[in-house]
């Protein structure tokens, strides 16, 4: 299985850091990535999302063996409980995908960064955010984006308290996935969000937020050996044993 990796990261105008942060770690059984985006309120969500990102992928990077759903839900919970007292305030969302030797992915996440596939020059969307906007019924991304509520997340990896992360396992097929923000999803129209992936920054009028997406090629699947590229010059990207 061969997998290239790029990670466009822009910063918006509602706080003084970049609050997006993504890392990519490699181990026997797979590969692992992690979006994670920090809450823009509270002065230290950017570095709460760049901590949870290096302890998943350390962790990951020295993992033995078959990546286990239940050891990863202890490792996040004990993560959230390492964190806490560093960052009593520390809010964020994030999303975990792994891909697996045996052509199988795994998804995890909380809050309101998305995993989508480009399908026929579209993006078609795998998952769906936590909000309070779509709770109770399912509301299309296009009109989600426009509704307030939308920013009120029924789950995430919040300090003061621990909330269950929502999984997903399917097939990994050969294609072009996503993992981005709400600045993405949310913010941008669909040219706009291509004219991301390829690496041009957009200009936005008025109050946005960092706008961040990370793109992975998957392709020879069948191939047993895993081949890892990453590309890319944008910042709050982690990875080692690469």
């Amino acid at each position: 299985m061969r997998i290239e990796a790029n990670w466009h990261s822009q910063k918006g105008t509602k706080t003084a850091d970049n609050r997006d942060h993504a890392g990519l770690g490699i181990n026997a059984s797979g590969v692992i990535c992690i979006v994670v985006d920090g809450s823009t309120a509270g002065a230290g969500s950017g570095e709460y999302a760049q901590a949870i990102v290096r302890e998943v992928i350390d962790w990951f990077n020295g993992l033995q063996g078959a990546l286990d759903l239940n050891a990863l839900s202890k490792q996040l919970r004990g993560i959230h409980l390492d964190l806490r007292a560093r960052f009593p305030r520390g809010s964020a969302s994030f999303a975990i995908v792994h891909a697996d030797r045996r052509t199988r992915m795994t998804v995890i996440h909380a809050g309101d960064c998305l995993l989508g596939q480009m399908i026929e020059d579209r993006i078609h969307w795998r998952t769906q955010p936590h909000t309070l906007a779509n709770a109770l019924t399912d509301v299309a991304l296009e009109e989600l984006s426009k509704i307030p509520a939308r920013h009120l997340l029924t789950k995430s990896f919040r300090s003061r308290e621990y909330m269950t992360p929502e999984i997903l396992e399917t097939d990994s097929l050969p294609g072009v996935y996503f993992i981005c923000t709400d600045g993405f999803w949310a913010e941008l129209s669909a040219h706009e969000q291509l004219a991301v992936i390829e690496g041009r920054e957009v200009e936005a009028n008025g109050e946005h937020d960092d706008c961040s997406v990370l793109k992975l090629a998957i392709t020879d699947i069948a191939d047993p050996q895993l081949v890892i590229a990453v590309g890319g010059a944008s910042p709050n990207f982690y990875r080692t044993h690469i």
